[in-house]
């Protein structure tokens, strides 16, 4: 009996453990996943973005971006900004500030407290120096107030 005890009580707590482990990922599986709402305030140094997520996949962003970007003071600051609404495809939004005959891209990837934002080409319509590129952190997740588009 006890050889029997031996032998069969490693496979008894295998089946215990097996049937833990089940029921935790069962309950994992039963989760609802959660999605992050990208609206709210973002920074990088003195840069900053606005983000509406708007219904239909779509986002409002309002850029507002200065040279130099950084806290130091200085006699003068070259500034630059945009206010667009464009289609949100997945996490990801890019924004073509019509600015001259120039191409400008302003490519917004939206992680779940930071967005990174890469911009190709530099006639964008921005004050000397000034560019979106940066990691932007997410300082709030509140909903912006930002200003009623023009009726034009």
């Amino acid at each position: 009996m006890k050889r029997l005890l031996q032998k069969s009580l490693p496979f008894a707590v295998l089946l215990v453990g097996l049937s833990y482990a089940d029921s935790f990922a069962h309950q994992k599986a039963r989760k609802p996943a959660q999605t992050i709402s990208i609206t709210g305030t973002y920074k990088y140094v003195l840069n900053s973005l606005d983000v509406l997520e708007l219904p239909d996949q779509r986002v409002r962003i309002n850029f507002s971006g200065f040279w130099p970007n950084d806290r130091k003071r200085v006699e003068t600051r070259s500034v630059g900004n945009f206010d667009e609404t464009v289609p949100l495809k997945g996490r990801t939004a890019v924004v073509k500030p019509k600015y001259g005959d120039k191409d400008c891209e302003i490519r917004l990837a939206f992680k779940a407290t930071a967005v990174f934002v890469a911009q190709e080409g530099y006639q964008c319509g921005f004050g000397f120096n000034v560019e979106a590129d940066g990691t932007y952190r997410k300082v709030s997740s509140k909903p912006p107030d930002l200003p009623t588009a023009d009726p034009d």
